[in-house]
């Protein structure tokens, strides 16, 4: 499939060589990138077989780059949680734990470990004063830095400290530590207490968040996790997604950007939703994410980067960054794994008659149908044309 050739064939090129995955300790998102990849390599040797050429280089060089504990950045000194910190290490836990499963590698299950045991648990007091209120907001496609408050060292990508209920999920799924459990039911407890759209929190760490309360549900059969999941995503949906099913980067901030990191998390939740609930709703707004929201997220290169919002008032999409090479690129993978082992779901039948929805969006099966220079035709995939041509492409919905 050729979403699936181009993402491979980007993760293979210069960008991510093993020599250059390695970020400089001033790096504001220890771990971040180098989880990023680790999880996309593995995402991709889970569809196919395929192995990135550097990725049992870049596994083994890995433990010279962490510190005593087996994790990126500074050790948590008991005084200060970098919340940058706990969201980058989500995505190195998730890649860990697939590594140490595909190769039976005592060596990623001991860093998981060590992850866990030094740099989440010591912290599950801190979430009972994590900061809602902010000062200033503002943030571009990369978070950063905002100040320290409350002990926190906060994020512009406001709530990316509950990331990793994610990576710990898939970690309690895979060991079955208690302590894990409970650090994942203070944070979720917390998480379901903030209102969203008051806080601005950002789309994506909630989408990623409440995967990591699904697979919660999916090892425990614990309903409780499941209406939460159920309730926030509909949620999500009506405040938080834009018309051509991708996201607003955060709850009420529609002026900004979309994120491919986020309509990945929707895409893989609306699918595991629907194989849970057989909820057809679930998987028609999977099918539609697919087509009209990750279908236009990819590049000709391989990559996946930002599109406008649309919104009412605002029915033009056209590219807002190209690529973001640092996380929408990689976190794209998992998506198309999620898609690889779901394919079933996403035939598309051209032949439909055209329907209409409420908000007057014409759709072909589960396809927009989109108005380019005055041409109607059935939203496209962006991989298709040169980056020249991507760049000046717009789309309109109405």
């Amino acid at each position: 499939m050729e979403n699936i050739s181009l993402n491979f064939k980007r993760l293979c090129q210069d960008d991510y060589s093993p020599e250059q995955l390695f970020k400089p300790s001033t790096y504001d998102w220890p771990g971040d990138w180098e989880g990023r990849a680790l999880l996309a390599f593995m995402c991709h040797y889970e569809i196919n077989g395929s192995e990135v050429p550097g990725l049992h280089t870049f596994f083994s060089m890995i433990p010279e780059r962490v510190n005593q504990y087996g994790y990126f950045g500074v050790p948590f000194d008991g005084a200060t949680v970098d919340e940058q910190q706990f969201s980058g290490h989500n995505w190195y836990l998730r890649g860990l734990l697939k590594y140490a499963r595909a190769f039976d590698s005592k060596i990623a299950t001991e860093l998981a470990k060590s992850t866990v045991e030094n740099l989440y648990l010591p912290a599950i007091s801190w979430y009972s004063h994590y900061p809602l209120e902010r000062g200033e907001k503002g943030g571009d496609v990369s978070g950063s830095v905002t100040g320290v408050q409350n002990g926190w060292k906060l994020s512009s990508d406001i709530g990316c400290a509950f990331m990793c209920v994610d990576g710990l999920a898939h970690y309690y799924k895979e060991t079955g530590d208690e302590r894990v459990k409970n650090f994942l039911d203070e944070v979720i407890k917390l998480f379901v207490s903030v209102d969203l759209l008051k806080y601005n929190l950002q789309t994506h760490t909630t989408l990623t968040c409440l995967r990591g309360i699904l697979t919660l549900y999916q090892s425990t059969g614990e309903k409780r996790y499941l209406d939460i999941v159920k309730d926030k995503f509909t949620y999500y949906t009506k405040h938080g997604m834009t018309l051509t099913y991708e996201n607003f980067n955060w709850f009420g901030r529609e002026d900004t950007w979309t994120e491919p990191c986020a309509v990945v998390d929707s895409f893989i939740l609306a699918t595991e939703l629907y194989k849970v609930t057989k909820d057809a709703e679930y998987k028609t707004l999977s099918r539609r994410i697919w087509w009209c929201g990750m279908q236009f997220c990819q590049r000709e290169n391989g990559g996946a980067g930002p599109n406008t919002c649309v919104k009412i008032g605002q029915p033009v999409l056209k590219i807002s960054m190209y690529e973001a090479p640092f996380c929408c690129t990689m976190r794209y993978a998992e998506g198309l794994l999620e898609y690889a082992n779901n394919s079933e779901l996403f035939v598309w039948d051209g032949t439909k008659e055209m329907s209409v929805d409420e908000l007057g969006r014409r759709f072909i099966d589960d396809k927009l149908i989109v108005s380019i220079r005055d041409k109607q035709m059935p939203i496209f995939s962006l991989n298709t044309v040169s980056m020249e041509e991507a760049l000046a492409v717009e789309v309109k919905i109405f």
